[in-house]
């Protein structure tokens, strides 16, 4: 045995074939570790320097930092915010076009970017119609900051269809943007109470990481009235839309994450939006899945997520930024505002309403006394309008600089709210 042992070991080290190849690696290695080691200490740019301006850009608008310091630029020796950036979903149904661009020039601002959804119920004609209005303004043709959607999804109302929608409109925006900090989803029966200067101004001084998802965890009565029963939305199947139908079948709660439920009327960050869009761990995908046959599914969906996902749980703020009035008993319908209401909106605080009849004429007060709105075909006057007024001229037909802002005392009422919100009692009801 020790013969065939000294016999083996001979053959091996008497072979020399492998000495080039080894050293030959062996330098290959070396020159490629050197070349690695001074690449990450040398310019790509042959020794320039990058310009300070195009690097402080670049830093301030991907910064999703908690803190707002790490959202502070530096100008003229001078630091301030960096004014955030807002992405709108717009929808809509049949003969809502008009209603859904009234809603749009509101609260339009060439920093922010809007997505119109007009479903599968209004007809081709009006569909077209709403493109050819957003063509047709120099405006939006210029900034390039309105999209319509070209699909147009059946949406049914309690249905999971309306989640789906939400989902394809956020994972346009993510594609076609890459700078915006939080998405907002109206209706065409909402309404701004508050210029967006106002919203803009408030928020470029508050960190990028709060969610505003009004919430509360699903107990009692309502676990058999909501998580129980089966539904099935038709308007995953059919072209035409109709009510959910319930099947005769109940099912068990689930024992790995908690359900929780609140408004379908949401503010929610960029980085939560694409936590579920990509979903890196599965679980919103998951949850996607457990709604698909829940009543009211956009009332719980992403909810539950936030608040099962440890990362975004102590970022949601419960308040939906609406004034709604609902019917008394049982509150379960929102009723339409009109002139009685609007001493109440305003003393919400809250920069959004819902919901408004076609043309009420509460709207045209909300225009003049609230908006600055002279027109329904205008868009709420800014800082960033600079043209001329005579003879009735609209000043928002000359663009000037988006980052300036002239806020009014839509700004007050709503930093007296964000105070309210974030304070450490209200902090402390946070997904609970």
């Amino acid at each position: 045995m020790r013969k065939n042992a000294n016999s083996h070991s001979g053959r091996v080290f008497s072979d020399r074939k492998w000495i080039l190849p080894f050293f030959a690696s062996v330098i290959v290695s070396i020159m490629l570790f050197l070349t690695a080691i001074f690449g990450l200490f040398t310019s790509p740019y042959h020794g320039e320097q990058l310009p300070l301006d195009i690097v402080s850009f670049a830093r301030s608008e991907d910064s999703n930092g908690y803190f707002i310091e790490s959202d502070l630029v530096e100008a003229n020796g001078v630091l301030k915010m960096q004014a955030p950036r807002l992405a709108y979903l717009i929808s809509g149904t049949k003969g809502d076009s008009h209603r859904m661009m009234r809603t749009l020039r509101a609260v339009y601002h060439p920093r922010n970017q809007y997505i119109l959804h007009l479903d599968l119920e209004a007809p081709p004609r009006e569909r077209l119609e709403l493109t050819n209005l957003v063509k047709s303004d120099p405006t939006f043709h210029e900034v390039e900051n309105v999209r319509v959607m070209s699909q147009s999804n059946l949406v049914t109302y309690k249905g999971p269809t309306m989640i789906a929608c939400t989902l394809q409109a956020i994972a346009i925006l993510l594609r076609e943007s890459l700078h915006w900090d939080w998405f907002i989803n109206l209706s065409a029966s909402d309404y701004p109470l508050v210029t967006q200067e106002d919203l803009l101004y408030v928020f470029s001084n508050l960190s990028r990481n709060f969610n505003f998802i009004e919430h509360m965890q699903i107990t009692g009565w309502k676990l058999n009235q909501r998580a129980k029963p089966i539904i099935i939305d038709p308007g995953l199947y059919l072209s035409k839309k109709s009510d959910i139908a319930w099947t005769t079948q109940r099912r068990s709660l689930p024992t790995s994450f908690k359900l929780f439920t609140g408004s379908a009327w949401v503010m929610l960050t960029r980085p939560f939006l694409e936590y579920c869009i990509w979903g890196w761990d599965n679980f919103p995908r998951t949850i996607l899945m457990y709604y698909t046959n829940f009543i009211s599914s956009p009332e719980g969906y992403f909810h539950t997520v936030m608040c099962n996902s440890p990362e975004f749980r102590n970022t949601a703020i419960s308040h939906d930024l609406h004034y709604i009035a609902w019917d008394s008993p049982p509150k379960q319908h929102p009723i339409s505002l009109s002139m009685k209401d609007f001493d109440k909106m305003v003393k919400s605080k809250a920069p959004f309403a819902r919901k408004f009849a076609k043309d009420d004429p509460v709207l045209d007060k909300i225009d003049k006394e609230l908006l600055g709105r002279t027109s329904t075909t205008r868009f709420a006057p800014g800082a960033w309008c600079i043209g001329s007024k005579d003879d009735g001229a609209d000043p928002c037909s000359l663009r000037g600089n988006g980052t300036v802002f002239r806020p009014g005392p839509g700004a007050e009422r709503l930093k007296e709210l964000l105070d309210a919100l974030l304070s450490k009692d209200s902090r402390k009801k946070q997904c609970s």
